[in-house]
């Protein structure tokens, strides 16, 4: 309905520019989807509104409807700042892809509850146990609430459980080395345990891993498979 108002709260999953001084900001929230908005004045020097609607913020925030595709946001209050995650260069980098993969991966205008509450959590624990690792945990768990879960556990041509060492980013799934497929890529010792651990009830046992060869093999993995799933590339890959 036009000029209805609502209120919800929801992850900031970016902000882009808007003539001189206004933003638009683009949150997911857990009642109403995504959402993109427009906060009049944001880009002024001591508006209300900018330190507020940052990228990995968690917000309260009220908006009113129109006929246009975006909406007028007329409040905002914190819920979590999550400033940790801009403090530090890698931390920072990570959030952006577990942002930018959310973004890609959900519609506009549809219910993704689950997703936002999922970003929302794993952005508050990054920033509390300063941990890289959440980010491909995250992103693997997302493929999963999205119908894409790679098949982990067995050979995807002839089911054995040994020597699973390779794994198809467009079937999801890992080969041992008698049926590696040429689309494959040979991972790392202990990635597979790895990815296992993040569906079997270790989710905190992953995260608490220092960053290592690894986990960030495991965190290219689930991008990969988003991009192969959603057709495009994450833009902030640039900033690592």
């Amino acid at each position: 309905m036009a000029g209805k108002t609502n209120r919800d709260v929801g992850a900031v999953l970016r902000t882009y520019k808007l003539g001189e001084s206004d933003r638009i900001v683009v949150f997911l929230t857990t009642q109403h989807g995504k959402i993109r908005g427009v906060a009049k004045g944001a880009r002024k020097s001591g508006s209300k509104y900018s330190a507020r609607l940052e990228p990995g913020s968690v917000v309260d925030f009220q908006w009113i409807s129109g006929k246009s595709e975006l909406v007028r946001i007329t409040q905002v209050e914190t819920v979590n700042s999550n400033r940790h995650l801009r403090e530090n260069l890698d931390l920072f980098s990570s959030a952006q892809r577990m942002l930018e993969a959310v973004d890609l991966l959900c519609e506009d205008n549809t219910a993704h509850e689950d997703l936002a509450l999922m970003i929302i959590r794993a952005l508050k624990t990054m920033n509390e146990t300063k941990s890289a690792a959440t980010c491909g945990a995250f992103l693997f768990k997302a493929l999963s609430l999205e119908g894409f879960a790679p098949s982990v556990t067995n050979c995807f041509k002839c089911g054995t459980a040994d020597n699973l060492n390779s794994f198809s980013i467009t079937k999801g799934s890992f080969f041992c080395d008698d049926c590696t497929d040429p689309g494959c890529v040979i991972v790392l010792d202990h990635t597979r345990e790895m990815i296992e651990a993040i569906f079997d009830g270790r989710l905190n046992a992953v995260i608490s891993n220092e960053v290592s060869n690894i986990t960030q093999e495991v965190e290219a993995l689930a991008v990969a498979m988003i991009e192969y799933h959603t057709g495009k590339r994450l833009k902030s890959l640039l900033l690592v």
